[in-house]
């Protein structure tokens, strides 16, 4: 059994999150309701178990693409009945699943499940010049900034099918995408969403936080708190921010950057015994580089703010 996976988010609190969804289908009964559950996230016995409780029709989300291979592992999507006497226990047990996950959006379209479908495999098959990527689209950590860096087109394209799109903010605020009134003739045709260089670049800065968490689970465990990772997330991404403005470039160096900022307090690099270290980092040299030179009495000097 793989361990359980972790997340820079806060728990989903399972009947707020039921009420949620329940509020969004009720106030839109004109329109199909949608449960889009990114099952790479979660415990794949559990997920099948709930699933098959709940009785409600499901379908690989990508079925209709080449990323249709994830099979079980890929974004499922399911339809919410709205004659179904207890929705509401349902999504409360698949959200019971995995409380931290950022795995549930729902949505609500005039479209039909081969059109949702269309609509995801654009959105999931992403490229940038000629680089392929799999944008995964139902992670909640990566679907607000997906869908706000979207150009006019694109957005044109989501529209078509998707009226509105929700989905629980790290904090457990909800966060909603509401579809723009539709323009002839402006959306984009393409089957896959074509990535500009800011877009890109855009994306990989709105992930940047989540693969730090990561890599300081890896490493330095003892450095990410076990409660209040949203706010936790929101720190990781001040710093960053904070490095970027001190010219620090490149993963292991804005890994290291984050690291001094949680052991040596989150303004170190204000101390003037770092000046010359800033000189030379904007002038292209390596922060974990110049580190290795560091003196004692300078480490002892930023040791002791944090004591």
């Amino acid at each position: 059994m793989r361990a359980a996976l972790e997340f820079a988010t806060d728990p989903i609190d399972p009947s707020r999150f039921s009420q949620a969804v329940q509020e969004f289908v009720n106030a839109q009964p004109s329109l199909g309701a949608w449960l889009l559950i990114d099952a790479a996230l979660l415990d794949s016995n559990r997920l099948e178990s709930a699933l098959n409780r709940t009785g409600w029709p499901h379908v690989n989300a990508l079925a209709t693409t080449p990323l249709a291979a994830y099979g079980a592992r890929g974004p499922q999507l399911l339809e919410i009945p709205k004659n179904d006497a207890m929705p509401a226990e349902g999504v409360r047990r698949l959200a019971s699943i995995g409380s931290g996950a950022p795995a549930f959006s729902w949505l609500v379209s005039n479209q039909s499940l081969e059109q949702l479908q269309a609509c995801f495999g654009y959105l999931a098959q992403a490229r940038q010049d000629d680089l392929k990527l799999h944008c995964r689209m139902s992670d909640t950590r990566v679907l607000p900034s997906l869908l706000a860096t979207l150009s006019e087109p694109q957005t044109q394209r989501v529209a078509q099918v998707v009226s509105q799109w929700q989905w629980l903010n790290r904090d457990g605020t909800i966060g909603n995408w509401l579809a723009p009134p539709l323009d002839d003739g402006v959306a984009d045709t393409n089957d896959h969403l074509e990535l500009d260089a800011s877009q890109f670049a855009s994306l990989l800065d709105a992930a940047e936080a989540d693969g730090i968490f990561a890599q300081l689970l890896e490493t330095v465990s003892q450095l990410v708190p076990r409660s209040g990772r949203a706010l936790f997330h929101r720190q990781l991404r001040r710093t960053l921010e904070i490095a970027t403005g001190f010219y620090v470039a490149g993963n292991p160096d804005r890994l290291q950057f984050v690291v001094l900022s949680l052991t040596c307090g989150e303004d170190f690099y204000k101390h003037p015994i770092l000046a010359d270290t800033w000189q030379a980092v904007a002038q292209g040299t390596s922060l974990t580089a110049l580190m290795k030179n560091w003196s004692e009495d300078l480490w002892n000097v930023l040791e002791s703010r944090t004591q």
